[in-house]
């Protein structure tokens, strides 16, 4: 038996879910005592890490069964001293309060929630056919996990967010995600890193260039991590859905993006000088500056063709990627998103740069 007292494959029947409950004002207050009530198994978990409180929001976590029709769960709670309730956040929804006095009063649903808990998860995403980029919404005052001590990642934070945009538009230059959406092979997916999970560590800063296949497993998964001023050192190559197989790239040595019959897709690597380049089978060489002063600089081959560069008011929920093509007036892309789920709420400028 394994520790979790499940046999090598068996899947658990029980699922934990967690809640948000968001500060009026930041601040430490200390823990307010969630209770539960449902009519099927449904506990509050008291572990360290599925309960917890940072600057901006209490986080708590239900454990419950896995069911699939009409199954509801009230959470009640009494607010205390110096703070009231902005907002309870479950699985990306902001949850509809009722307030007696101090006391406020929840219902959620659990029904046909399966896999990880996404509450957490304060994501951006944008999708071009054989593109997917996930901007994490990371805020400093919601900082967990290994980002909990020791002073805010704000640098490869900022820098993360300006590869995935450069490299977006390199990306899109070389043709390979239009490839690869117009044969069936899947697509490339750029991530960042999250500071606000104390389950899931995302440590230490990184981001990702991904070759995700249609069915999952197989997919070549590069971590490229980041110095303290933003430099890429060295890239992680995991492999989705196969645990355990990985290996590390150094600076300087290629790492190739293969689809599911063998074939070359993208081939990558971390330069020198702490930036990447990238090349498509018989392509052209498309460099990515490394993060400095603000912006990353773009090239194809020798030639410097344009520049990205990315502010993110996570507050007010609106992210900006400034781009220049060389030669060209400066053009903007502009997203408004909910601050709290970083679900979108208005595009513009999402045209063509390069």
């Amino acid at each position: 038996m394994e520790e979790n007292g499940l046999r090598p494959g068996e899947e658990s029947l029980l699922r934990r879910t967690a809640l948000r409950i968001v500060k009026d004002q930041p601040g430490i207050y200390g823990m307010p005592q969630v209770a539960f009530d449902a009519d099927f198994y449904c506990v509050g978990m008291k572990e360290e890490a599925f309960c917890y409180e940072t600057e901006k929001e209490f986080v708590v976590y239900a454990e419950h069964l896995l069911l699939t029709d009409a199954c509801l769960v009230t959470g009640s709670y009494e607010e205390g001293g110096g703070w009231e309730t902005a907002a309870v956040v479950c699985e990306g929804r902001r949850l509809l309060l009722q307030r007696d006095g101090k006391k406020v009063r929840f219902t959620f649903e659990i029904s046909g929630l399966t896999g990880k808990t996404r509450t957490l998860y304060i994501h951006t995403i944008l999708r071009e056919p054989g593109l997917t980029l996930r901007a994490e919404q990371n805020d400093e005052g919601r900082r967990a996990g290994a980002y909990r001590q020791g002073e805010y990642p704000a640098v490869q934070t900022a820098a993360a967010l300006h590869y995935e945009f450069g490299m977006r538009e390199l990306l899109k230059k070389s043709g390979v995600p239009s490839r690869l959406n117009e044969a069936g092979l899947g697509y490339l997916l750029l991530l960042g890193f999250e500071t606000n999970n104390e389950v899931h560590g995302d440590w230490p800063p990184h981001w990702h260039l991904i070759f995700r296949w249609p069915d999952y497993c197989g997919s070549q998964a590069p971590h490229i991590y980041l110095d303290e001023t933003g430099r890429m050192t060295r890239n992680l190559m995991c492999i989705d859905g196969i645990p355990r197989v990985r290996y590390t790239y150094a600076p300087g040595e290629w790492c190739s993006l293969v689809d599911r019959y063998g074939r070359h897709v993208l081939e990558i690597r971390i330069d020198e000088d702490g930036g990447m380049s990238a090349a498509a089978p018989n392509g052209p060489v498309f460099r990515l500056g490394a993060y400095r002063d603000g912006c990353v600089k773009l090239y194809e081959e020798a030639a410097e063709i344009g520049t990205v560069r990315v502010q993110n008011d996570t507050q007010e929920g609106v992210l900006r990627i400034l781009k220049q093509k060389t030669g060209y007036p400066e053009t903007t892309e502009e997203i408004r998103y909910d601050p709290l789920s970083g679900g979108i709420l208005g595009h513009t400028g999402w045209g063509a740069f390069l």
